[in-house]
């Protein structure tokens, strides 16, 4: 995400102001040193007690990328948390299967596509050799399935990656494989209502507002845009999304035919004003379909 670079940058700055409050203390006991009656053995031990107080006091004031979550402008867990356990549970997207959604040991994301093979990130993608986990059902405490990556490909110089696990393994048929919503014009997929699944396994809604050819990060490609300016036609209310870092690689969905179909795989934001952007995948059906071939499977469109 964008915001990886801003967290960098402050880490950076924040350690830079620390080496400047350690260069003025001493600085203050050089000219200690020089003054009659100053005990410099105990202005030393308050120097190495006041830095590292400050130090701690800047960190905490960063943003942390393993605080990440997406943002819900209303956020309630009985209604946003897939895994909300609590009195009074009504899950935004409780009429729908969010099972083909997998998360990684190492905390990313793969959307399952069919019997083995999966969609993610480029920049933030299951890595080979990590464990892929799929919930059945909107209970943690449920039945779960667990594939180990095998392998992956970027798809052209976009920020897709298709990842699959070993052609041996089948996942379970509980599991769904999200179909793709082929329109015959750009056009129609706008004013879509979107359901966006995120980091802390949040869902929430927004609308497909705009779809555009984007380049960021090594990476070039159709997006597919949804502000974060609560004033969406048709309103999505308070289950409004805005992503965040942690959320790269995880799905959109619009509802066809009362199911949900892949739109978009979380690529990047852009602030004033504040936007999510996905890697457009309606786009590109046929590229996808070429990689899974090759491993004799397909991608299915929505019917």
């Amino acid at each position: 995400m964008a915001r990886e670079c801003l967290l960098h940058w402050l880490t950076i700055h924040s350690i830079g102001v620390a080496l400047k409050l350690e260069m003025y203390f001493s600085y203050l006991l050089l000219c200690a040193n020089a003054c009659d009656g100053v005990d410099i053995s105990k202005a030393r031990a308050a120097m190495r007690t006041v830095l590292p107080a400050i130090l701690t006091a800047l960190l905490l004031l960063m943003p942390s990328a393993s605080r990440g979550e997406m943002i819900v402008r209303d956020y309630y867990p009985a209604r946003h948390y897939r895994f909300y356990d609590g009195i009074g549970k009504d899950f935004v997207g409780q009429a729908y299967s969010f099972s083909g959604v997998g998360f990684s040991n190492s905390g990313r994301w793969g959307t399952l596509l069919t019997d083995n093979c999966f969609l993610s990130a480029n920049h933030r993608h299951p890595l080979v050799g990590e464990k892929l986990t799929f919930w059945s059902s909107n209970e943690l405490t449920g039945t779960s399935y667990t594939y180990t990556v095998t392998g992956g490909v970027r798809i052209a110089t976009t920020d897709l990656w298709i990842g699959w696990f070993d052609k041996k393994a089948i996942v379970d048929h509980s599991i769904e494989r999200y179909p793709v919503l082929l329109l015959p014009f750009l056009k129609r997929y706008l004013g879509l209502e979107l359901y966006n699944y995120g980091m802390r396994h949040r869902v929430g809604r927004n609308v497909l507002e705009v779809i555009a050819p984007y380049s960021y990060g090594g990476s070039t490609g159709i997006t597919a845009g949804y502000d974060y300016g609560n004033n969406d036609t048709p309103s999505v209310g308070g289950d409004e999304t805005y992503l965040q870092v942690g959320d790269s690689g995880a799905p959109s969905f619009a509802v066809f035919h009362s199911r949900l179909s892949l739109i978009g795989i979380h690529w990047s934001i852009t602030r004033n004003p504040d936007s999510s952007l996905d890697t457009f995948v309606p786009e590109y059906f046929d590229e996808i379909n070429k990689i899974l071939a090759t491993r004799g499977q397909s991608l299915r469109r929505s019917r």
